[in-house]
């Protein structure tokens, strides 16, 4: 009997529990996970339309019609904010570019699908090309951090493309990998901010090139 009341009080204690954590439908943790996606969109919308620069925490409480104690619960400053939204950026082009990749096409059209999907992910979201490409580059280390991390990311996706068409072993394809993202991120900078004045196709092109000229350089230098 002690044991049947015992269980009986314990279910109760949970059924008050889980009122208490719940409300309007959701638990506490999922309203602190949409405030947490409300201050990543006002984010995203206020360092590609102001800047980051010119943007405070005030401001994005603001825009996502929050109060100010909810910031902290889920980032301890602007930097780590654009983390997170960097974070995000890069996890949804490396997944997509893994899925380019990840064919039986020949090794070519491959390399320029890839290439392909980095040129057009900034055209799909304007806003998500200028806080990547040009806001991040303003934030603190956490940003910084999660740019190296998003880059290594993307450099280990194209080693696996150049060590298959390079099998010297006086070939490091990993630094060989570094030299091309880097190369494609400054190509795809200036065009997006308007100072190469070409085509998406061109860019493409240009950078498939680049990646060409480096696979069939070191193909031939193997071979002397």
């Amino acid at each position: 009997m002690r044991h049947q009341m015992g269980r009986r009080s314990a279910e109760k204690l949970w059924e008050r529990w889980h009122l208490v954590r719940t409300y309007g439908g959701a638990t506490a943790e999922q309203r602190a996970s949409l405030r947490r996606r409300r201050l990543m969109e006002s984010g995203l919308e206020l360092f590609s339309s102001r800047g980051y620069a010119h943007t405070s925490i005030s401001a994005v409480l603001r825009h996502a019609g929050l109060k100010d104690r909810y910031f902290a619960e889920s980032f301890s400053s602007l930097d780590d904010l654009m983390a997170a939204l960097m974070r995000d950026i890069y996890e949804e082009q490396i997944t997509r570019c893994a899925e380019a990749i990840g064919t039986d096409q020949p090794l070519r059209d491959r390399a320029r699908n890839m290439i392909d999907v980095i040129v057009g992910l900034p055209l799909e979201d304007p806003r998500k090309g200028r806080v990547k490409l040009a806001e991040s580059l303003g934030a603190g280390p956490l940003t910084a951090r999660e740019r190296r991390l998003g880059l290594q990311r993307m450099s280990g996706l194209v080693d696996s493309l150049l060590r298959e068409g390079l099998h010297d072993p006086r070939i490091d394809t990993a630094t060989l990998s570094v030299a091309v993202v880097g190369a494609v991120s400054e190509m795809l900078l200036s065009w997006f901010n308007g100072v190469l004045d070409i085509s998406r196709k061109e860019l493409v092109d240009q950078g498939l090139l680049l990646f060409e000229a480096i696979t069939e350089h070191a193909s031939a230098t193997s071979r002397e």
